[in-house]
């Protein structure tokens, strides 16, 4: 369809909130994206209509709720470039990651895990625990503010993990994900990657990818908050023993063992948020419905606007490049990225400041904070002009 900002907008409830007065500017959407009505109806729906425990019984609201949550698994799998089975749904993309780590330390006999400096800690804090000081864990360091080189990318071999963010939640660059895994691929090593702000902004096919595992929030795109993806290769998948046990999970059970079912149902016990698949599914129907790549087109506009305009004010370091993304992380002068989120807030327009989970990498560009903007398919110009008004007023009050 035509990509009509004013009917994206009128989709979205929270979009006519009004904050201190002024119209609500969401620009953080790099932390969590706003709801489109059809999500919000889509979940009420089944809750109203076809509430029951998925898997659980023969009864026909059972059976129903089943049938939605695995067509849920069948329209995730399509959208990245997988199969039903490999998809396996978690709560967000921290714990996919968490899983992964566990995974790959504890049962597939990695040595050294290999990181880069850019990652989220949700990408850095689950392999420390997961090492348990066996494994050693080193990183590829940031030449600059820019994506991760092939050359950086050394030392792997069949012992060895390699685990990555797609796209950069604080720079929005985006790595050469299928590169880094052909490289990892050569040596046989593992690969993870975090696709959690990419998935929301561009094509992503993780057989083209190449990649073992793959994680991804369904609230970065639209969707409810609470689900989550991981995407594990079927040969794996059929190798690895579940972390959790439970019913649902099991194929059968004795007093003294259990075996467990094929994946990915091994590693979903217990009741799942069917409700929250459903949630994704809608998300990912208006995605589609109005265009992944018009939305990359709409975005990477915004982020010009948004750059040219930074450059005006002057005296701004502005830190990667977020064009696809949307993501523009900056300090204005000596100011402190609170304070200049503080003002935009008062201002009705939504920021966010601090470290981002990036407590390794604002180390390397030698910052202790940034403010970002994040901007999606339902921000506007007019919205990125307010951004820079605040940003403005914050220099000529504070500077």
């Amino acid at each position: 369809m035509a990509f009509d900002i004013e009917k994206i907008r009128a989709d979205f409830p929270i979009l006519a909130r009004r904050v201190n007065g002024k119209p609500l500017a969401y620009l953080d959407n790099a932390a969590t994206t706003q709801k489109p009505r059809a999500v919000l109806d889509a979940m009420q729906e089944y809750y109203e209509q076809s509430n029951a425990n998925a898997h659980r019984g023969g009864n026909a609201l059972a059976e129903e709720a089943t049938e939605i949550y695995e067509n849920a698994r069948k329209k995730v799998a399509r959208f990245i470039g997988a199969s039903p089975t490999e998809i396996v749904f978690t709560r967000n993309a921290t714990e996919a990651l968490n899983f992964a780590a566990r995974f790959c330390a504890e049962q597939m006999g990695a040595k050294r895990i290999l990181l880069t400096e850019m990652e989220h800690h949700s990408n850095i804090v689950n392999w420390q625990l997961a090492a348990k000081g066996k494994s050693k864990i080193e990183y590829v360091k940031m030449r600059s503010a820019s994506a991760i080189c092939k050359e950086d990318v050394v030392g792997l071999s069949a012992d060895s993990v390699f685990s990555f963010t797609h796209a950069s939640n604080v720079l929005g660059t985006v790595n050469d994900a299928a590169l880094l895994c052909r490289l990892a691929q050569k040596t046989g090593a593992f690969s993870v990657v975090d696709g959690a702000q990419s998935v929301p902004h561009m094509k992503v096919n993780v057989h083209g990818m190449g990649c073992d595992f793959f994680a991804f929030s369904a609230h970065k795109m639209l969707g409810p908050t609470g689900v989550g993806v991981l995407y594990i290769r079927n040969e794996l998948a059929d190798t690895l023993t579940p972390m959790f046990g439970g019913g649902g999970a099991i194929e059968s059970v004795a007093l003294s063992s259990t075996s467990f079912a094929r994946a990915p149902h091994k590693f979903e016990p217990g009741t799942q948020d069917v409700a929250g698949a459903v949630g994704l599914t809608a998300a990912i129907d208006y995605l589609e419905n109005v265009g992944v790549s018009a939305i990359e087109k709409h975005v990477a506009a915004l982020h010009g606007t948004c750059i040219d305009g930074l450059k005006e004010v002057g005296g701004v370091s502005v830190y990667g490049n977020g064009r696809k993304t949307g993501i523009v992380s900056f300090n204005v002068g000596k100011l402190h990225a609170h304070d200049v989120a503080q003002f935009a807030s008062d201002d009705g327009v939504m920021l966010r400041a601090g470290h981002h989970c990036c407590q390794p990498l604002m180390k390397s560009l030698r910052v202790s904070a940034t403010a970002r903007a994040s901007f999606y398919l339902y921000n506007t110009e007019e919205e990125v002009g307010r951004l820079l008004a605040s940003v403005k007023r914050a220099k000529k009050v504070l500077s």
